[in-house]
């Protein structure tokens, strides 16, 4: 089954259906989208409800190959009204782009105009070991697929200017949370293929030649729409494991629960203390 061409009638859907299980959620002030093995509802101070991200119309209704636990969360933390899409679908799991980007499309539609994106990604730069977090300065998209192509009949223009992707003051803002929380944040550039074959040595090589700094599956579609659709945008990496050929050291697994739970709490705590110079 193919869900590779979004129209109006399919964005209104999933749009009512944010609505109408997430009262208010028209009005939310930012929406994080979290990945592999993050959890960040406890970043609520208060959760109001959930269901099932299968549940959106017009998405596959099978479980996340990558194994993401599937949902919608909608809550508040310091008075901000948050909407968390816990997990996402990828393209690699053959469904074309909607089940990747319908979720952001959606609530950028009803009104969304901050988002935080997160991922896992294999590092690359020498100083992203596995528990680094890296912000992303810039992305490159290798997989070979536009979230935009044959959606213009959706879009105000039909080509985005990409020069300026990620939002400065989000970014300022996280960097002084972590800063205040004393937490050792990297910058640098992401790097996206299509999967879901990890990259061969050469592959890696030839994207640190070209500026990479980690490396993953995910995300760029997702932030590409949310720019496209005039939101403010910043991305960030949780490192769990070195790339293809770069030599790997340490417990990965116990080196990415500290760093989820690093991030978790970074991203409360930006929520809480730096919110007045985001909104």
């Amino acid at each position: 089954m193919s869900f590779d061409k979004l129209t109006r009638v399919e964005l209104e859907d999933a749009g009512d259906f944010l609505i109408h299980n997430f009262p208010f959620s028209n009005s939310v002030d930012i929406v994080i989208q979290t990945g592999s093995g993050q959890n960040l509802a406890s970043i609520l101070d208060e959760e109001w409800n959930r269901v099932a991200l299968q549940e959106m119309p017009h998405l596959p209704s099978e479980e996340s190959l990558a194994k993401h636990q599937l949902e919608i969360i909608w809550g508040v933390t310091n008075n901000l009204r948050v909407l968390i899409f816990s997990g996402r679908y990828h393209y690699y799991e053959g469904y074309g782009r909607i089940p990747c980007i319908l979720p952001i499309w959606a609530a950028a539609d009803i009104g969304a105009r901050h988002f935080l994106f997160c991922n896992a990604a294999a590092g690359i730069k020498e100083d992203l070991s596995p528990g680094s977090i890296m912000v992303f300065d810039d992305h490159v998209n290798n997989m070979g697929v536009s979230p935009l192509e044959g959606h213009q009949h959706l879009l105000k223009e039909p080509f985005v200017d990409m020069s300026t992707c990620y939002d400065e003051k989000m970014q300022s803002t996280f960097m002084a949370s972590a800063e205040q929380m004393d937490i050792a944040l990297q910058r640098g550039v992401y790097w996206t293929n299509t999967g879901p074959q990890f990259e061969t040595p050469a592959e890696i090589k030839m994207a640190k030649a070209m500026g990479a700094d980690a490396v993953g599956m995910s995300t760029v579609l997702e932030l590409t729409t949310a720019k496209a659709l005039g939101a403010k945008a910043m991305a960030v990496s949780m490192i769990r494991n070195r790339a293809s050929g770069i030599d790997d050291s340490g417990d990965t697994e116990i080196e990415s629960d500290a760093a989820n739970k690093e991030l978790t709490g970074l991203i409360h705590h930006w929520l809480s203390n730096e919110a007045a110079h985001i909104f």
